[in-house]
C-alpha cells in the first residue's frame, strides 16, 4: 500500500511554518515529521501545542544549520514507503495528496515540473522518492552545510546509484513564500550564495572524480575534510581578490586527504588552466597523486 510522509526542518522559520504546516495537516497527509533544529523561535513547543499528531524531533547539538543532517534525521523517523522532503516555506495545494496517491510509481523520484521550460529555484528541493531508494544511496550528504547543492547531489546519486528515473509532479501543487537571502544564509558561515555555489560545484566534481576512481562513495569524515579544504581555498581567494565575482574566482587547489579506501593518503589537485598554455579558454582539470 502506498503511504506518504512529509519531512520538513525548521531553524528560524517558525513564521513560515505557521503558514505551511496547517496546510499539510489539512490536506490529510498521514505522516508528518518536523525537525526542530535548535530553532530559536520555539518551533518544537509550538508544534506540540497545536499539532500533537505531527512527529516532532528536536536537535539541540548544533549552533549552525545542516539541512542535510536535519532531513536525514527526519527520514529515520519515517514509517511510510514514500518521503516528501519539503522546506518550511513551501505551501501545498490540498489536492496534492490525492495526485500523489494516484500517480507515484516505483522506480521514479519526483520534482516540481518546469514552468515555461524553467524550474522554480524556490521549490528546487521539494521532491519525493521511495524511502528504500533514499536509504540505498545513503540519504543526503551531510558534508554540505552551507546554502544549496545538497539536493542536486542527492538527485544525481538517485539516478546513478539507485537507478531511479526522474519524473515530475504538477508545479501548481506547491508555492513558495518568497523571502530574501539573509534568511537563507542566516545560520551559515558563508553568507554569499554565489560563493557557496562555487564551493559546492568543486566539491561535487571532486566527489564524482573519486567515485569514478574508487567505485564507492567516500566515508563522511573524508567528505567533510574535502569540503572544508575546498571552502578554505575559496574563502582565501575571495579575500585576496575582493572585487572578483565568486563565479570568476579560479583558485588552483592542492588538497590532502587521508585514509582513502584502497588508496591511503593522496593529494587532489584541481582548478582551471588555459587550453593552450597561455591562450584559449580556461578549462577545469582534476587529478590525484
Amino acid at each position: 500500500m502506498k503511504k506518504i510522509a512529509f519531512v520538513t526542518a525548521c531553524k528560524g522559520r517558525l513564521h513560515h511554518l505557521r503558514v505551511t504546516l496547517p496546510l499539510m495537516v489539512g490536506a490529510g497527509i498521514e505522516e508528518i515529521v518536523v525537525v526542530d533544529y535548535a530553532c530559536p523561535d520555539g518551533t518544537g513547543d509550538w508544534v506540540i501545542q497545536n499539532y500533537p499528531s505531527v512527529k516532532l524531533i528536536r536537535v539541540d547539538d548544533d549552533p549552525g544549520f545542516c539541512l542535510s543532517r536535519a532531513r536525514n534525521i527526519g527520514a529515520k523517523a519515517v514509517e511510510a514507503n514514500w518521503i516528501c522532503f519539503i522546506d518550511a516555506d513551501i505551501r501545498i495545494n490540498p489536492d496534492w495528496r490525492d495526485w500523489l496517491v494516484e500517480n507515484l510509481s516505483p522506480g521514479y523520484f519526483y520534482r516540481a515540473a518546469k514552468i515555461s521550460g524553467f524550474r522554480d529555484v524556490e521549490t528546487w528541493g521539494t521532491f519525493l522518492c521511495q524511502k528504500s531508494a533514499f536509504d540505498l544511496v545513503g540519504g543526503y550528504d551531510e558534508a554540505f552545510r552551507g546554502w544549496g547543492g545538497e539536493d542536486d547531489d542527492l538527485y544525481s546519486r538517485l539516478l546513478v546509484i539507485a537507478q531511479q528515473a526522474e519524473s515530475a509532479y504538477p508545479s501548481c501543487f506547491v508555492s513558495p513564500i518568497s523571502h530574501d537571502n539573509i534568511e537563507r544564509t542566516k545560520f551559515h558561515k558563508i553568507k554569499s550564495k554565489e560563493l557557496q555555489l562555487e564551493v559546492n560545484r568543486h566539491y561535487q566534481r571532486a566527489k564524482g572524480f573519486f567515485f569514478n576512481l574508487l567505485g564507492v562513495q567516500l566515508p563522511l569524515a573524508i567528505r567533510q575534510s574535502l569540503m572544508m579544504q575546498i571552502e578554505t581555498e575559496f574563502q582565501n581567494a575571495a579575500r585576496e581578490s575582493p572585487s572578483t565575482p565568486a563565479p570568476r574566482l579560479r583558485p588552483r587547489m592542492s588538497i590532502s586527504l587521508q585514509d582513502l579506501p584502497g588508496k591511503g593518503s593522496v593529494v587532489l589537485e584541481m582548478g582551471y588552466r588555459r587550453r593552450y598554455l597561455i591562450c584559449g579558454p580556461r578549462e577545469f582539470w582534476i587529478r590525484c597523486r
